[in-house]
């Protein structure tokens, strides 16, 4: 009896995301998606990939706008003021919603007024030395760091990037000094002019700099486990230092609070069946993401218990903006 109640269950959610759908291509009101970074980036181009393969499941029109700054706040900040007529999205990366509020003052609630929608993929954060740095591996960098304090380079002060770096230097007992930039590539940049020791990022940013005779190596991954797309590089972990397996980002869709449960539904499984088209998630690979799909109540989980968990790392490394 409890089998067929749930068969039915599944069948009356799975018509209310297909009505939803049908309501959003007869309304004949395009979709706005919010975009938080400058057009042509790695994460900016997942967001519009993503989303032109929505735009074919639900038949509707999504119009990419680009509102980059502030750490994200900028774009978030549209999207939950968005009036409830105006049928918006956008493009969010967890930094936004599970660090940002630790550090600086922000125009909502991240969790309250925001609903969300999709977890498009997770992503490691790497540190990385310049291809001529002495440092061949962490326990090197480390020593190396203990005779002479190493700076390294974030993409921003507050972001995930900054945390991982501050969170590292405490682990290890070191005194890193933090040079922060306005954003993943003009750090790189530096690092290859060596112009700073090192650079906390992101796969996505980072890859095409890496390999045999790339300009950057990388010496230690975040996460539980190997990056998929550069298996080659070891994590934390296995280097002696655990407590940075779960200082992992990741990338995803978000909308207002008062946007309906069925809408909200309907995105988040178009965009789920999304990430599972080859071409897409080669993408988010190639990106140094591990593409997911995760929606519903997983994702609203992963959403309401980020900003603790990253939040007791900011607390005990001591973070401010001024790290």
């Amino acid at each position: 009896m409890d089998s067929k109640r749930n068969v039915l269950k599944m069948m009356v959610a799975a018509g209310m995301v297909a009505v939803s759908g049908l309501a959003l291509a007869q309304s004949g009101k395009p979709v706005r998606m919010v975009l938080p970074l400058a057009p042509g980036g790695g994460s900016d181009t997942v967001g519009r990939a993503v989303a032109n393969e929505m735009s074919k499941s639900l038949n509707v029109t999504i119009v990419a706008e680009n509102k980059p700054g502030a750490s994200g706040t900028l774009a978030l900040g549209d999207v939950v003021r968005a009036p409830a007529g105006n049928p918006t999205f956008g493009l969010l990366l967890g930094s936004t919603v599970a660090i940002v509020p630790h550090l600086m003052k922000v125009p909502y609630d991240s969790v309250k007024d925001v609903k969300p929608v999709v977890q498009l993929g997770t992503t490691p954060l790497v540190l990385l030395v310049n291809a001529n740095h002495p440092a061949k591996n962490l326990a090197d960098y480390v020593a190396l760091s203990k005779r002479n304090p190493q700076s390294f380079g974030s993409y921003g002060s507050g972001t995930a990037s900054h945390v991982v770096g501050e969170a590292f230097s405490s682990a290890a007992g070191l005194k890193l000094v933090h040079v922060p930039y306005k954003g993943t590539a003009p750090a790189l940049n530096d690092l290859m002019g060596s112009q700073v020791d090192s650079v906390v990022a992101d796969f996505g940013a980072a890859g095409q700099h890496l390999g045999k005779d790339g300009k950057l190596r990388a010496l230690a991954v975040t996460g539980a486990t190997r990056s998929e797309a550069f298996p080659d590089v070891p994590t934390f972990g296995e280097q002696g230092f655990a407590s940075m397996n779960e200082l992992v980002g990741w990338i995803g869709f978000v909308t207002s609070a008062n946007t309906s449960n069925e809408q909200v539904a309907a995105w988040g499984k178009a965009a789920s069946d999304a990430v599972r088209v080859p071409e897409v998630r080669q993408r988010l690979v190639t990106l140094g993401y591990s593409p997911t799909g995760t929606y519903g109540k997983d994702f609203e989980k992963i959403v309401a218990d980020d900003p603790a968990r990253w939040g007791a790392r900011i607390k005990a490394a001591k973070i401010t903006l001024e790290n």
